[in-house]
């Protein structure tokens, strides 16, 4: 043989590898993000051109959905494609136990929700012994890593200990706090260009080892507090002076994302610069819907609620899938999604093997995404949000409080639990839940309401339990 033939022998076995050799995940989890807090999902005010591409160069969700109206409960759901009641992950803290009104507002709570995992005690939070995406990629030869937020717990719940080769959970913007504690950063290191670091740090030695890689990276951004960069606020103050959006903390907001998409974008370019485009799915979604803006929702519009709400603006999210040569370019589905759903897609995609105990709620979104399937049959989607809070005294009324939530074929039926009420909602003709068709739609709600049963019951949703100190005279 002479040394042309072995050089193109070797060339064509070496392409062939790389052909075969399992694909890459990069996760990216924005905090907070609602629905209409990006330019390419229609807000004009905004600047996210990484994004955008992200957005051009893949397929997007138009009615993707959290799996709840706050962080940690949605977060369960996406580390484990599963429901609250099988990860025991119900609310962040239970405000009618912590609020400064917290004995007056149980007076009028008739029942008192599941008991919930306990985020903030050491190794009492998502249990490690639940299959989690992260265990799923390495225990199927991948490298994982997360750098970020991860609000599921400490101990034996962190983020570094519970199937992630290495991670560094972080919280707030500047000054922020790390764990396990760094000393590679000062008080003028920005929370997400510090994670961006270690992300593409962590993609550049795995190509190194050759390895594949499963990278998550849920920021920070654009969660409360509001500390954007000072050349971002300069340059929005500026441009949206004298508009309807002249406003400080609107101003703050889309100065972070503009700092949201300047990390999409490093992350994107290393993947360019290291030739991983082609062989990486890359993935975007957040945990929940957006919060109010000082006295408007410009950031969930046109939906009703926000983050904490179980109404439209509290759980419509963007979801954005791009992996060049795959997943065709500036493609749209308008397929009911869920966090859920993101365990299964990533586990058929990535062929991974999963542990035959584990349970999963979702569906997978391969065929969707690679093309070969246009529509699938919809799952209901299922939310059991029990959190009561924003309790106001002089109204006696909650802002939210135990809400059980089936959605199928574009009809909502939400459930009260307190009250027994149910309300039907038609988002395909009315999206912005104005029309409670509860009574026009018998036989819809009836069908709902026997699957929404047959899901407690599936999932072992605790029952209500009587609250004791329930002043019943005072409703009546």
């Amino acid at each position: 043989m002479n040394i042309k033939t072995f050089i193109l022998g070797l060339c064509i076995s070496l392409h062939s590898y790389a052909q075969q050799k399992q694909p890459n995940v990069l996760f990216i989890l924005a905090d907070d993000l609602g629905i209409n807090a990006l330019h390419c999902y229609g807000n004009d005010i905004v600047e996210t051109p990484n994004i955008d591409k992200l957005y051009a160069a893949g397929m997007h969700f138009t009615n993707g959905y959290s799996n709840d109206p706050t962080c940690a409960p949605s977060r369960a759901s996406i580390m484990t494609g599963q429901y609250a009641p099988r990860t025991n992950i119900y609310r962040v803290v239970n405000r009618y136990k912590t609020a400064k009104n917290a004995e007056e507002m149980r007076k009028y709570m008739k029942y008192i929700p599941p008991p919930t995992n306990h985020l903030y005690s050491k190794d009492n939070g998502l249990d490690p012994a639940n299959f989690n995406i992260a265990q799923a990629f390495r225990s199927n030869g991948y490298s994982t890593a997360a750098f970020g937020k991860w609000h599921l717990g400490k101990g034996t719940s962190s983020m570094h200990e519970i199937g992630f080769d290495e991670a560094i959970e972080t919280q707030k913007h500047y000054k922020f706090t790390s764990h396990p504690q760094q000393s590679d950063y000062d008080d003028q290191t920005y929370n997400a260009d510090y994670c961006t670091a270690k992300g593409i740090d962590f993609i550049k030695r795995s190509v190194q080892e050759d390895k594949p890689f499963f990278l998550y990276m849920p920021y920070y951004l654009v969660h409360a507090p509001f500390h954007p960069k000072k050349k971002y606020v300069d340059y929005f103050s500026k441009k949206l002076k004298g508009t309807d959006y002249d406003h400080k903390h609107v101003i703050e907001v889309v100065s972070m994302l503009k700092s949201l998409d300047d990390s999409v974008g490093e992350l994107l370019k290393a993947l360019n610069d290291l030739g991983l485009e082609e062989n990486t799915l890359i993935v975007f979604t957040s945990d929940n819907g957006h919060y109010k803006v000082k006295g408007n929702n410009l950031f969930a519009l046109p939906y009703k609620g926000n983050k904490g709400d179980p109404w439209e603006g509290g759980i419509r999210v963007p979801y954005i899938f791009k992996w060049k040569g795959k997943i065709a370019p500036n493609t749209v589905s308008d397929l009911p999604t869920i966090h859920v759903d993101l365990y299964p897609t990533f586990a058929e995609l990535m062929d991974l093997k999963i542990s035959k105990d584990h349970i999963l709620d979702g569906k997978s979104l391969k065929n969707i995404l690679l093309g070969t399937q246009e529509t699938t049959e919809e799952e209901p989607l299922i939310w059991f949000y029990t959190n009561y809070g924003g309790f106001n005294s002089a109204t006696k009324q909650f802002k939210s409080k135990w809400t059980n939530i089936i959605q199928e074929n574009g009809y909502k039926l939400m459930e009260d639990v307190d009250s027994g009420v149910f309300a039907l909602y038609d988002l395909k003709k009315d999206p912005l839940e104005t029309k409670n068709i509860f009574k026009k739609k018998k036989d819809i709600a009836k069908d709902l309401q026997e699957k929404l049963e047959n899901w407690k019951n599936e999932t072992k949703l605790p029952a209500p339990t009587p609250n004791p100190e329930y002043v019943q005279k005072q409703h009546l």
